[in-house]
């Protein structure tokens, strides 16, 4: 709880720290999402070749393909997870940077009267 009320400067220095850590999440966000299509193509390729050096029917192949393919699908998963959480990271980011903005607005617009 505050014992003071906010002052612009509170405003922006917060303001300036979520932009800071904005754009080392933008740079994580890049190596993630790097990783994760590597992690798809990856599996897919693996996925594809099982497939062909398989024999059976169709659904046996698919489910050997699958089943010799089980670790690198987890890997794709979970870095599929790891993209979607840091793009909604960034999502909070951008938002709690716009409402400051309009907490600053308004503190600069009473300090004004």
């Amino acid at each position: 709880m505050r014992s003071q009320p906010i002052t612009q400067v509170d405003v922006e220095q917060e303001m300036m720290r979520l932009v800071a850590r904005l754009e080392t999440e933008t740079e994580n966000f890049e190596a993630l999402a790097v990783d994760a299509a590597n992690k798809e193509a990856a599996m897919k390729a693996a996925w594809a070749g099982a497939y062909l050096t398989s024999t059976g029917t169709i659904r046996d192949r698919e489910a050997l393909s699958d089943s010799e393919c089980a670790d690198l699908f987890h890997q794709h998963k979970v870095a599929e997870a790891l993209v979607k959480s840091a793009r909604e990271s960034l999502l909070f980011l951008r938002t709690s940077i716009d409402a400051l903005r309009s907490l600053n607005a308004n503190v600069r617009f009473q300090t004004n009267d």
